[in-house]
């Protein structure tokens, strides 16, 4: 039987682009799009071992697991440990379920292949059988993680939460939020988006107009207002993606501390940062603020 390099090279190419890409969604964890083609590049190049009898060292258990993280470290670059495994579980999750829906595909088809080791080669794969083997596993991938975040999210765990800044102090409620991810670029600590209208108080007025004028704040402007207030060294720009908005900016500052509270226990933050939501988090109005998980470890 004879295996096509180019055509070994692009399923695995496009599947893993996939699959990693499916990673970073639900895994909750934004990566450049650059790095996912690079490390879905390399992790195809993985298949061409067989080509190579000195190579097959590779092909084992151990050498199996190495690959795929450092494929997860080449796609995201993880900084916690945490986020690390996280994305780890995911990505063995999803490839598990693409293999079992690509594998039923082709095995209702007409198709050709080889097994060797542990790796399966079609060799009359088609771009369509690829994509549809993708929608399958996506659609399962989608139904399985709904139902799976729908019973964790049954009860919402809320909490109290005080955040003070130069003796003035604001509480409110605020929502353990798993898909919260954001961390401060440059200090690395965790962000707690808040809404505006609940911190107002909080804030200098220079900030405070411009966050009451229409549209997206200037952040080049904040910074001139604040050049000479002590509040520069509270600043903070936090990047993030969601939903319909990418490469988008969020208004962060440090607290002096932030309190958290969960039944009789108390926690005291320092290195935290407070990033500012124009909008509202919840309609019914039960939260005004989503927690980072990392918060909670502790609990």
């Amino acid at each position: 039987m004879v295996v096509y390099a180019e055509y070994v090279f692009l399923e695995n190419f496009i599947m893993n682009f996939i699959i990693l890409s499916l990673t970073s969604k639900f895994g909750k964890y934004p990566t450049k799009k650059i790095k996912l083609l690079i490390a879905s590049s390399i992790s195809a190049l993985y298949a061409f071992i067989i080509f190579f009898p000195s190579l097959h060292f590779l092909f084992s258990i151990i050498m199996k697991i190495a690959c795929s993280m450092i494929i997860i470290v080449l796609a995201f670059t993880p900084y916690k440990f945490k986020d690390f495994f996280r994305l780890v579980g995911v990505f063995y999750t999803i490839t598990l379920i693409f293999g079992g829906a690509g594998f039923a595909i082709f095995y209702f088809t007409n198709f050709n292949g080889i097994i060797s080791n542990g790796i399966f080669y079609i060799t009359n794969i088609s771009i369509k059988n690829i994509f549809i083997a993708g929608g399958v596993g996506y659609i399962l991938i989608n139904f399985c993680w709904g139902y799976i975040q729908k019973q964790l999210s049954k009860e919402k765990i809320l909490m109290k939460i005080k955040i003070e800044i130069d003796g003035i102090m604001t509480e409110l409620t605020g929502m353990v939020d798993t898909g919260n991810s954001l961390v401060d670029p440059i200090s690395q600590y965790p962000v707690i988006i808040v809404e505006y209208d609940a911190i107002v108080d909080l804030l200098p007025i220079e900030i405070q107009k411009i966050f009451n004028c229409a549209g997206t704040p200037n952040f080049t402007q904040i910074a001139v207002l604040l050049n000479s207030s002590s509040w520069t060294t509270r600043l903070r720009m936090i990047p993030y993606n969601a939903l319909g908005t990418e490469n988008g900016m969020l208004i962060g500052f440090k607290p002096d501390y932030v309190s958290i509270q969960q039944k009789e226990n108390m926690k005291n933050v320092k290195d935290i940062i407070i990033a500012v939501y124009n909008r509202k988090l919840s309609k019914a109005g039960e939260y005004r603020a989503l927690l980072h998980p990392d918060l909670i470890e502790t609990y």
